[in-house]
């Protein structure tokens, strides 16, 4: 029986981390392997990760760390005098290969194959944004020591051929996926009744963190479309984020002075998203950048249309022409029509949402993609 070695960047409730977990849950059942797991810090999926893996931390949890705080700190961890402990703690369960998740894990990934010898495969779920914190040409430097790369999409496989020489032949995309949220108890009937959402009405959702690069601010401009068309029967919910944060405060100043306290709830974080996602007539992707959202997989499996912008990830190479649509970039009136559009005709609506849902089902499910995912692996299992 192998041993592999996985590396996180954190065990928050994002989507890099889900999918990890997903594989990790996936190995676990059909595959004879133990797993050890480095993150780099840990987070709320943690009692989850140490059901899968023995799980190693280099730091401890700290939610209110802005991004680019983490990543310094998690830079400055492979330093750390516990790394090296970590790392001699592997070597005596002689593992065969070593399977990074996210960029931000790379260069801690390209001291653990020096330390180990064995190969590296890394999945990666980032695109631009995150080098606004950390150093290109760095990544550049430590991708050479990358045996396969496995980016979540086509649009994050080619920005990485923009700064990174990569084989083709050591390349290839992985779609991210869905795993199934067994604990997810809540209904579309009471989260209408939990805030007070009519059941006549229509309601669009989103999912995400919040700040920039989610598009928290264009979700709100949406909203203010719809009621400076008077659509009072129209109302907006956003999962995500916490709700003692300076982001979330941001948001509430703003749906105040934009008078749309009466039809824009921002729930904060919930583990249990079934009921929304089952609500949400549409479901919109405000992000300015995000790789291939997690998120939207798990609505369109509820049967929900997308609406995303193009140039902004991965989520135009799903929703093509027919499980939802793709409008220009950062376009918030195109965004409000083409939503206003769908919940007008029920009957696109529906047949879109159909197509978003078997696609989901057919392609981007774990029990899709974990054989693929092991099926790369297996080259370096033999060896």
């Amino acid at each position: 029986m192998a041993s592999l070695v996985f590396i996180g960047h954190e065990a928050s409730l994002t989507g890099a981390p889900y999918a990890q977990l997903y594989l990790l849950q996936w190995l676990r059942t059909h595959t004879p392997h133990a797993v050890e797991l480095i993150l780099l810090r840990g987070g709320p999926l943690l009692p989850e990760f140490e059901k899968v893996a023995t799980v190693h931390i280099v730091h401890k949890y700290e939610p209110t760390l802005s991004l680019g705080k983490r990543i310094i700190r998690k830079v400055e961890s492979l330093a750390n005098v516990h790394i090296k402990g970590i790392f001699k703690n592997l070597a005596k369960k002689k593992p065969v290969l070593i399977f990074a998740n996210a960029a931000l894990t790379l260069a801690l990934a390209v001291e653990v194959k020096h330390y180990l010898k064995v190969p590296l495969l890394i999945s990666v779920h980032e695109l631009e944004s995150t080098f606004f914190y950390i150093d290109a040409n760095t990544f550049a430097k430590h991708a050479k020591e990358i045996d396969f790369f496995i980016p979540c999409s086509r649009a994050v496989k080619e920005f990485y051929q923009t700064f990174c020489t990569i084989p083709e032949s050591q390349t290839r995309v992985v779609y991210d996926f869905a795993g199934v949220r067994l604990a997810d108890v809540s209904t579309a009937a009471s989260i209408r009744q939990e805030y007070n959402i009519p059941p006549e009405a229509k309601l669009v959702g989103a999912v995400g963190s919040l700040g920039w690069r989610k598009g928290t601010d264009l979700f709100l401009r949406v909203a203010q479309h719809f009621k400076e068309q008077g659509e009072a029967n129209v109302f907006f919910i956003w999962a995500g984020g916490k709700e003692k944060s300076p982001e979330y405060q941001e948001v509430m100043h703003d749906i105040r002075l934009m008078g749309l306290s009466e039809q824009v709830r921002f729930v904060g974080t919930k583990t249990d998203l079934r009921g929304f996602y089952e609500a949400f007539d549409v479901f919109l992707l405000t992000a300015r950048e995000d790789p291939f959202p997690l998120v939207c997989m798990e609505a369109a499996l509820s049967g929900s249309p997308v609406i995303c912008f193009a140039e902004a990830g991965g989520m135009p190479e799903f929703v093509r022409q027919d499980a939802g649509f793709v409008v220009p970039y950062a376009d918030t009136q195109a965004m409000s029509e083409k939503t206003s559009y769908l919940l007008a005709h029920a009957d696109v609506r529906q047949a879109m949402g159909r197509v978003a849902q078997q696609r989901a089902e057919s392609e981007h499910t774990i029990d899709v993609i974990g054989p693929q995912m092991y099926a790369l692996m297996q080259p370096f299992l033999s060896r």
